[in-house]
């Protein structure tokens, strides 16, 4: 009985020291530490948007098919003892606003950040934003990359459905 344990132990402690590369599920999918400026033009390219334009290194302006428009942007770039290139990004869009709508804003801003953890709004002095950002110091594939852009989109439409009933229009 104890051999039949020690056994097993044996097996359980080999397989935990195999490195987490080989324990991994994901086939052979390229995982990324950080994101070059390139790297994310190229995964960005690859979504098809309509439009597609990098303003400045590591920013990014998109135009979706229904004319949706957002920006991504990089953050936290070659930072000292980190792989080179990125580790994170925010992607971000915005709308401008009237004063008389700011009260009904702010509060709808308030509720949806209550209710949603997704993504963040903030209410400037002549807009309203949405921000969702993304961490890649962990590893990320381009899929999760793809993932969390069609998350901020889907999270956005739901704003957007938000504000105009919240302001009537």
């Amino acid at each position: 009985m104890r051999f039949v344990i020690a056994a097993v132990l044996a097996a359980v402690s080999l397989g935990m020291a195999v490195p987490a590369e080989a324990q991994s599920r994901r086939g052979t999918e390229e995982v990324y530490f950080a994101l070059t400026h390139a790297d994310l033009q190229g995964i960005l390219a690859a979504e098809g948007y309509d439009e597609l334009k990098q303003t400045q290194p590591g920013i990014f302006n998109i135009t979706v098919a229904d004319g949706f428009k957002m920006t991504v942007e990089q953050r936290v770039c070659d930072a000292e003892g980190q792989p080179e290139g990125c580790l994170g990004m925010a992607i971000m869009a915005s709308w401008g606003y009237s004063p008389e709508q700011r009260p009904t804003l702010e509060a709808l801003a308030n509720t949806f950040n209550g209710q949603y953890s997704i993504a963040k709004v903030i209410v400037f002095d002549d807009a309203i934003a949405i921000e969702r950002y993304v961490i890649t110091d962990g590893g990320v594939t381009r899929e999760h990359v793809s993932r969390e852009l069609n998350e901020f989109l889907n999270i956005s439409d739901v704003l957007v459905e938000r504000m105009i009933e919240a302001l009537g229009l």
